[in-house]
């Protein structure tokens, strides 16, 4: 037998649908909770505002404490006219007290729900009802609540209910005598995150549907309203989760002159691959490098920095012979810049989403996961369940994509990644790290991990020129004047390395009869 479809009521606020499964069963109460200032308010004028002017149902606003002229002054920030929903007959404004208000609905012949009925109206908001029923919860304020809600009911009205609700700070879980008659609870937070202070919604339950668990930023923007934003860890669709870089064959290539060939020919699609190494290294370039030869061949490649502005990014391709912007122009190559102060990872993943969907790149850099770090902190969850996250979704859409990750050892290399302990969930990694010879730093190259893929761990020597970029030295240089090739080294990415024997170079270069040059 098949199960009716529900009836749901669209919020039409900006990713709230998402969470709640599509929506609110009709006819639901729903009470919104939480401190001053956190966004009650805000949230039941949108609830209201999207109903009248985007699905035909025509909505009332009950106040009790702040006029309808501040109301409808204050809706114009968010591009809400209520003035012209009011003359249209989709939406009325009622002023009253609590007391006549709660008396009123209490009576067969309420004018407020006669009135409802007669414009047709489906939504109904009222903004601070938490003393219209008592403040105490004795069976009396349930009981006065309970009989409140009914008078909602026989008109279908689909009801938000703002209360406030200041015991609610910081961790506190104290309820609300309201909470176990409404049908849905939505708890609002402002939460304070090394000095900064950030917007969470939670839906605590909601009677008749599935909806997302956890505590989910939310902001409010001018000119549009509430946005929320899904939490990093929710569950995304399950193709996502089963993502992974599946083709054995297409290979990506670097853009690295002679990186090819000690990657087999490139990264696979969909992997993931980290380069490693302290500030200066070059990983930047390569970065560069890796979207230019993207663009070259008519791919669409993305890099995101929290480092570096775009015009500065520019400027440093420009320094290695790289011209980006032909290919910005042509929409091949796009380049974003967020500032990593104060950054909501909430918000700045559904960014990312919205990027790689609208753009849909084959190349994607991040620059970088220690400024993430630095940010998110590396020691609880919240920087690998962001990993994670982005991760899944380059996989998802079989995006090769590079991390950038600056390793702060100088000289030598204790462990790859540091403190962040991500090591096992990337596909490749590639180290990079100035060798010291004599008194010259030179830069050294070894491909520590490529999984799925037959590895030779030598380091290799590179080299960054101006104007011409990075490439991979040949392991015997033929330079002048004369200087010992890195085969002539041992221990080259710890601290000390140390010349090899005349016999000890040739077999490691497998040159049995050569002489040594």
């Amino acid at each position: 037998m098949l199960m009716p479809e529900p009836d749901i009521v669209k919020t039409g606020i900006g990713g709230l649908d998402d969470i709640l499964s599509g929506g609110i069963p009709r006819g639901n109460v729903i009470l919104v909770e939480g401190e001053i200032g956190t966004g009650k308010t805000t949230l039941g004028m949108e609830f209201i505002y999207r109903g009248a002017s985007q699905f035909d149902e025509p909505g009332i606003i009950v106040l009790f404490e702040v006029s309808p002229d501040k109301i409808t002054r204050d809706a114009l920030r968010f591009g809400w006219n209520f003035r012209e929903l009011e003359r249209q007959g989709r939406l009325k404004i009622v002023f009253t007290t609590r007391e006549v208000l709660r008396q009123e609905l209490q009576q067969a012949d309420s004018v407020l729900l006669d009135e409802a009925a007669k414009m047709g109206a489906r939504r109904i908001f009222m903004d601070g009802v938490a003393r219209l029923i008592g403040n105490n919860h004795s069976s009396e304020s349930r009981s006065a609540f309970h009989v409140f809600t009914e008078g909602l009911a026989r008109e279908n009205l689909t009801a938000i209910l703002a209360v406030e609700a200041s015991e609610l700070n910081g961790k506190s879980s104290a309820s609300l005598p309201e909470e176990s008659i409404a049908d849905s609870v939505i708890r609002l937070r402002m939460e304070d995150s090394q000095r900064a202070v950030i917007r969470s919604l939670e839906v605590v339950k909601s009677r008749g549907q599935h909806y997302q668990m956890g505590r989910h930023t939310f902001r409010i923007i001018d000119g549009h309203g509430l946005h929320v934003y899904r939490r990093v860890q929710a569950p995304r669709p399950p193709q996502r989760d089963r993502a992974a870089a599946y083709d054995p064959k297409t290979r990506i290539s670097t853009g690295i002159p002679g990186l090819d060939e000690l990657t087999n020919g490139g990264f696979f699609v969909g992997s993931t691959t980290v380069l490693a190494g302290i500030s200066g290294v070059g990983k930047s370039v390569m970065g560069l490098q890796y979207i230019a030869e993207g663009a070259r061949r008519g791919e669409r490649s993305l890099m995101l920095s929290l480092d570096e502005q775009v015009e500065q990014i520019q400027r440093n391709a420009a320094s290695v012979g790289l011209d980006l912007t032909p290919y910005m122009k042509q929409d091949l190559i796009r380049l974003e810049y967020e500032p990593p102060q104060e950054i909501e990872v909430d918000v700045h993943f559904h960014h990312i989403e919205e990027l790689v969907h609208e753009f849909k790149p084959k190349r994607v850099v991040i620059d970088s996961l220690s400024t993430y770090g630095t940010t998110l902190g590396t020691r609880g969850r919240v920087f690998r369940d962001f990993f994670h996250a982005v991760i899944a979704l380059m996989k998802e859409q079989q995006i090769a994509a590079v991390y950038n990750h600056e390793n702060p050892e100088m000289l030598g290399m204790a462990s790859m990644m540091g403190d962040f302990a991500m090591s096992s969930l990337v596909d490749n990694i590639v180290l990079m790290n100035w060798v010291e010879i004599g008194d010259t730093f030179r830069l050294g190259l070894t491909i520590a991990k490529m999984r799925a893929n037959p590895v030779n761990r030598v380091t290799h020597e590179v080299e960054v020129v101006d104007g011409k970029g990075m490439h991979v030295l040949p392991r015997e240089l033929r330079v002048t004047p004369p200087q010992h090739p890195f085969s002539s080294y041992a221990g080259l990415i710890s601290r000390s390395p140390e010349r090899r024997l005349r016999r000890q170079t040739q077999l490691a270069e497998g040159r049995d009869n050569e002489s040594f040059k």
